[in-house]
């Protein structure tokens, strides 16, 4: 069978709540430096994720390989800088109208290296109006390294919540 690639937004992408796209992300929030802490467990996941969903502009990218979801992705325009304990978003950020979160991108280990986290994120990226993207990226996960060589840079620090990790905040300017 060969990969499909397949976007959708609005009420289709609720399918980032089903059995799946949970057991995926449980999967990656297995894995060292995550180890699957109280922040990555199913009732998080899907509370916050459920929230998410519902914001306009959801748009959620899925990789499969007939009937086996290999990797997925998911993001949502934000009209500020992150929440929680955040270092000031930088100058063009900030005068920007707007930018897009990248909130989720999880690849089964077994097809990594392949393209594929690399396809989503254009495939997510791909059309959004907003000047620049974002992600939070844990210093320590392998994915941090990963969006650097993507073009990605630096620009800060947040805590989300009291009970996550310091992340690495990255952006990005997008086409257009």
């Amino acid at each position: 069978m060969g990969l499909e690639f397949r976007r959708v937004t609005g009420e289709a992408a609720a399918q980032v709540l089903d059995e799946r796209h949970v057991e995926l992300y449980l999967a990656t929030r297995a894995e060292p430096p995550y180890l699957s802490g109280p922040l990555y467990q199913p009732d998080r996941y899907l509370e916050r994720t459920g929230r998410q969903v519902k914001r306009p502009g959801f748009t959620a990218v899925s990789a499969e390989d007939g009937p086996i979801l290999v990797g997925f992705a998911f993001g949502v325009p934000l009209a500020s800088w992150w929440g929680g304990h955040a270092t000031p978003a930088p100058p063009e950020v900030t005068e920007a109208s707007s930018l897009f979160a990248v909130i989720e991108l999880n690849v089964c280990q077994d097809h990594r290296n392949q393209g594929i986290g690399r396809k989503l994120l254009d495939e997510l990226l791909t059309g959004q109006e907003a000047p620049y993207a974002t992600v939070l990226a844990n210093p320590a996960a392998p994915a941090h390294d990963m969006y650097l060589r993507w073009g990605w840079r630096k620009v800060g620090t947040v805590q989300a919540t009291p009970d996550a990790m310091v992340s690495d905040a990255l952006i990005r300017k997008l086409p257009g």
